[in-house]
């Protein structure tokens, strides 16, 4: 083993609580302070020009215009945007933003977007079909990852639409949050691996909850007991990725999950990556480790449409095993003067267009 490996694999092994206090007390020591500032506005400057490229060879605009300038004109400034950015993923160099370039599925998905453009599915009265929409892409999701088909209505999975795989992860740690609290514990608690996505960070911090990181094994998946350890009297749910981003591999979910459920605790599969590849590469032969609701231990899932589902940005599914746990995600007034408001998810209104693209790409 090389040094350089020798010192990510002793990084791995100590408390990232440590390494944080580590890196406040250095940055407190004023040539560290300094020397960190210098290098970091010598990456920014070198970000700048990247990230914003148009800055003097494109007109900026800072208040609303006068007078309008007319549709054509914003759409060919719209346009040469686009004929700029085009070759930056059409090439197949964008990893992690664009999962299919297929130029006829574009504009099949930007028809369907032109037809519900409109939808709103805050109003299901006035849009009922966005709500019948959305039912059959929770379903159909349900299905790819071993919902079974019979059995106790109240212990079906169930789910909800979201706005991508962030959303669908807040709203499964606030419901086993939120399900911990009226079972009497204060303080809930997430167990993760180091690798788990950061939205489990975003979470546990806009949720007040803790999330207990654990470093990752020999062969950077989950180690099983090394999370055993981490598991305690306010463990709420323990989390594995299928598979997680830094290395696209899968956790041992049947041996965590089944330490969740043994613990009486919840266990969520990260699935936003894999929810739409994994179950397909089993079906052509190839070995991938249980990930889903076979697995008894599973409670939740959550799964990008808008990755390898094919769908438009801006759409993820979230699983629940049974209603209970569900109930939990939800929020309702009931006494605002302005009467009864529920919304399922994080959003109030939502454009429907895109739960609409999400179920069109599954039927193609």
């Amino acid at each position: 083993m090389n040094l350089e490996a020798l010192g990510r694999r002793v990084l791995d092994l100590v408390d990232p609580r440590i390494l944080r206090a580590a890196e406040r007390v250095l940055k407190a020591v004023p040539f560290v302070r300094e020397r960190i500032e210098r290098e970091s506005g010598a990456v920014l400057a070198e970000l700048s020009g990247a990230l914003k490229p148009y800055r003097g060879r494109h007109p900026s605009f800072l208040r609303l215009p006068a007078a309008g300038i007319g549709r054509a004109e914003v759409l060919s400034e719209l346009e040469a945007l686009a004929a700029e950015e085009r070759g930056r993923w059409e090439e197949g160099f964008a990893s992690g933003a664009v999962y299919h370039g297929d130029p006829e599925h574009v504009a099949f998905l930007n028809r369907v977007y032109a037809i519900a453009s409109q939808a709103n599915p805050l109003h299901a009265d006035l849009w009922p079909s966005i709500a019948k929409l959305e039912a059959e892409v929770v379903a159909m999701t349900a299905s790819l990852l071993g919902a079974p088909e019979e059995g106790d209505p109240e212990r079906r999975v169930c789910g909800s639409v979201t706005s991508g795989g962030t959303e669908s992860i807040f709203l499964a740690m606030k419901a086993y949050r939120d399900r911990a609290r009226a079972r009497g514990d204060a303080s809930p608690e997430i167990v993760a691996p180091s690798t788990a996505h950061p939205a489990f960070e975003k979470a546990a911090h806009w949720l007040g909850m803790r999330l207990r990181r654990v470093p990752v094994g020999e062969g950077r998946v989950a180690d099983v007991a090394a999370m055993r350890r981490a598991m305690g009297r306010h463990t709420a749910v323990v989390v594995g990725s299928a598979p997680c981003f830094p290395y696209g591999l899968v956790d041992p979910i049947a041996e965590l999950s089944e330490l969740a459920r043994r613990k009486g605790a919840g266990f969520h599969t990260d699935a936003c990556l894999g929810g739409f590849l994994l179950p397909f590469a089993r079906r052509l032969g190839y070995p991938v480790p249980d990930l889903d609701f076979g697995l008894p231990g599973v409670t939740s899932i959550s799964a990008d449409t808008h990755k390898f589902g094919y769908a438009a940005k801006g759409t993820s599914v979230v699983l629940y095993r049974g209603r209970e746990l569900r109930r939990f995600q939800y929020e309702v007034s009931t006494d605002w003067e302005g009467g009864l408001y529920a919304s399922p998810t994080i959003a109030g209104s939502r454009a429907g267009a895109l739960s609409a693209m999400a179920w069109a790409s599954s039927r193609v």
